[in-house]
């Protein structure tokens, strides 16, 4: 079955020495965070979005959205970001909640377009697909892991535990960035994308997946060398260093990010772990709305906290 399939991580050698020594990068890089504009809600007084720049790996200038209640009490931080080719919305219904919420734009999409100075003409996934050091996904999930350290030191009130959020694109970098960093008290994500580096290209009709394809179709005698820099940044080879507790959603039907791909990845984690299962994702049908359930659980996961029986039912929807 699906659901119990666990292919064999492909690490390169020196994957953990690859993630350490770009931490290392980006660790001394001082993000200088500024605040360019500023937005207040019109409900909430205390409630404000702050648009923020932020330098990250490679000393390229991001920029992030900043919701969050402008006062002295601890709250839960939410970091998340945005669909392959999109950009990040403010999230005002979740700070409403009570949370402080981090969206960063990764280079190359939306308000951070400019900070991708050299996009592959295949695709941004190609983007500097001759190596890992070049790889645009290698600088992406430095944005986001810069992007939780920008939201922590200038947000004006004490965290009390933090959310890493994304679906999709933004799941991906979700879940590589808890794994490189291992600090999330949450992970949350839906349909992680880039699981299962061997078999997803079998599957995937649109996308990112569909961008590597069409590439590799016209340059056939690059495949080893895209799959080899590819691993280095397959969720299926981060899983088993997440530890935290994860919430993962997947549809059954989806030609992104087809199920089996996600299995491939959620089996590999080593926290506990739930997963929520959908008709669909990645379309226009009508039954896309269950997925505020899975909205629904994780911001309640946030909020109250999780409890010491979190994954003893692995899929809580049976």
């Amino acid at each position: 079955m699906r659901r119990h399939f666990k292919p064999d991580h492909t690490k390169p050698k020196d994957f953990d020495l690859f993630w350490q020594e770009t931490l290392n990068k980006l660790d001394v890089i001082d993000p200088d965070p500024i605040v360019t504009a500023t937005e207040h809600s019109p409900d909430h007084p205390e409630l404000v979005l702050e648009y923020v720049t932020y330098l990250s790996l490679g000393g390229v200038r991001i920029t992030g959205l900043l919701t969050h209640w402008h006062d002295n009490l601890p709250r839960p931080l939410v970091v998340y970001s945005h669909g392959y080719g999109c950009q990040c919305m403010p999230q005002w219904s979740w700070a409403e909640t009570g949370l402080n919420c981090f969206g960063v734009d990764v280079r190359g999409f939306g308000r951070s377009h400019n900070a991708l100075t050299a996009p592959s003409h295949w695709g941004w996934v190609l983007s500097g697909i001759g190596s890992p050091e070049t790889s645009v996904i290698r600088g992406a999930v430095c944005d986001y892991i810069q992007g939780a350290y920008v939201a922590e030191r200038i947000l004006p009130n004490p965290t009390t535990h933090h959310t890493f959020h994304g679906v999709s694109f933004a799941g991906a970098l979700a879940l590589k960035s808890a794994s490189v960093l291992g600090s999330p008290d949450l992970l949350a994500v839906g349909v992680p994308t880039f699981g299962w580096t061997e078999g997803r290209y079998i599957f995937v009709k649109s996308g990112s997946g569909a961008q590597i394809n069409h590439y590799l179709a016209n340059h056939p005698e690059r495949l080893d060398d895209v799959m080899l820099v590819m691993r280095y940044f397959d969720p299926v080879n981060f899983a088993d260093s997440v530890h935290c507790p994860a919430l993962i959603g997947l549809g059954l039907k989806d030609e992104v990010v087809p199920a089996k791909t996600v299995y491939a990845i959620v089996n590999h984690l080593s926290g506990p772990r739930e997963i929520m299962e959908f008709p669909v994702s990645h379309t226009d049908l009508p039954e896309e709305r269950l997925w505020s359930r899975f909205e629904r659980y994780w911001l309640r996961l946030t909020i109250e906290g999780i409890n010491n029986d979190f994954g003893s039912q692995a899929f809580p929807d049976g």
